[in-house]
C-alpha cells in the first residue's frame, strides 16, 4: 500500500458527512437515513457514493 492510497481507502471506508449549510447534503444525509431505516443496504450505497460525488464536486478544493 502506497502513502497515497491510504487516504483514499479511510475515505471510502466510512460513510461521507455533510457539510454544515449545504442544502445538497443535508437531503443526501436524510436520504441516507431512511434507506437505513428501511434496511436497504443497496439504496444507502446509491446515496453515499452521490454523496461522495456531490462532495467532490463542490467542496473540495
Amino acid at each position: 500500500m502506497t502513502p497515497t492510497s491510504e487516504p483514499m481507502e479511510n475515505e471510502l471506508s466510512r460513510p461521507p458527512r455533510p457539510v454544515p449549510g449545504c442544502g445538497t447534503c443535508t437531503e443526501l444525509a436524510g436520504r441516507r437515513e431512511v434507506a437505513r431505516a428501511e434496511y436497504d443496504r443497496s439504496a444507502e450505497t446509491d446515496v453515499n457514493v452521490m454523496f461522495r460525488q456531490h462532495q467532490r464536486r463542490e467542496h473540495r478544493a
